[in-house]
């Protein structure tokens, strides 16, 4: 089995700190009251969006509608950004260093596309499923947390992107 580009890249690297780009895409319902979100294989707890971290040549628009498909079953396509934001873990689940920026994604389901047709891919997601936005769903990691919180918020009166960047400190 061909090993992704993180792990191709850790091989040359080891543990010294990286950056990696990641995309992440946002399904509401018709009226804008819940969103797709998923049970990650990775975590016991909380939600998380679908998307995953770019290969090399991707573009966001590609690494959303591909993970996606991979992890959801559905087909969509990107409607617009909605903002970018950017976390530091010192020491993330492997022991490395890491930095990802994040690129969010409003998606829509192709034209034919049903949400009959979910599914999920049952390893890097488990469950997925229309949650409502309000009380606000439990995210995997606190940076999930904020980033929804910014989504539900920052993108309703505007089509100004939101950008977030990391907490000094």
């Amino acid at each position: 089995m061909e090993q992704n580009y993180i792990a191709r890249m850790r091989a040359k690297v080891g543990h010294e700190g990286m950056i990696f780009n990641s995309a992440f895409g946002v399904l509401f319902n018709e009226d804008r009251t819940e969103i797709l979100l998923e049970k990650r294989g990775d975590s016991e707890v909380g939600y998380g969006f679908p998307g995953g971290f770019l290969e090399y040549g991707d573009s966001p628009m590609q690494a959303v509608v591909r993970e996606f498909k991979e992890e959801t079953n559905l087909d969509v396509e990107v409607v617009r950004l909605l903002g970018i934001a950017t976390h530091v873990n010192p020491k993330n689940s492997w022991g490395d260093a890491q930095e990802t920026i994040s690129m969010g994604l409003e998606v829509k389901l192709k034209d034919g596309e049903d949400v009959k047709n979910m599914k999920a891919d049952g390893t890097e997601t488990l469950a997925c499923e229309f949650v409502a936005v309000n009380p606000r769903p439990k995210m995997f990691v606190p940076a999930a947390q904020n980033t929804l919180e910014r989504v539900l918020t920052e993108n309703e009166e505007s089509d100004r992107p939101w950008l977030r960047e990391p907490k000094k400190g």
